[in-house]
């Protein structure tokens, strides 16, 4: 298992063909506003968790979900539902 650290709480783990993102947040430094995990990982993450709802925790995992086509695993909290559509 390879696990990697990306600033803050976020952390892609790797095992054979999975790859799981955890808390693919937004970096926040003055002007620099940027995904915590590189854009070129992101096709290639299965699995995506977000743990709660702070920025820096979750304002990422929409485009790293789209980008990647892996489901997003949170608290309903984090979540609303739009035209029978349920949204991060």
């Amino acid at each position: 298992m390879k696990i990697t650290h990306y600033l803050y709480n976020t952390f892609l783990v790797e095992e054979g063909d999975t790859r799981v993102a955890i808390d693919p947040g937004q970096y926040f430094y003055l002007f620099d506003f940027r995904s915590l995990i590189p854009e070129e990982e992101w096709p290639t993450i299965t699995h995506i968790v977000i743990t709660h709802g702070d920025p820096d925790h979750h304002w990422q995992s929409d485009r790293v979900a789209e980008a990647s086509g892996a489901p997003v695993v949170c608290g309903v909290g984090l979540t609303k539902t739009e035209n029978g559509q349920t949204l991060v």
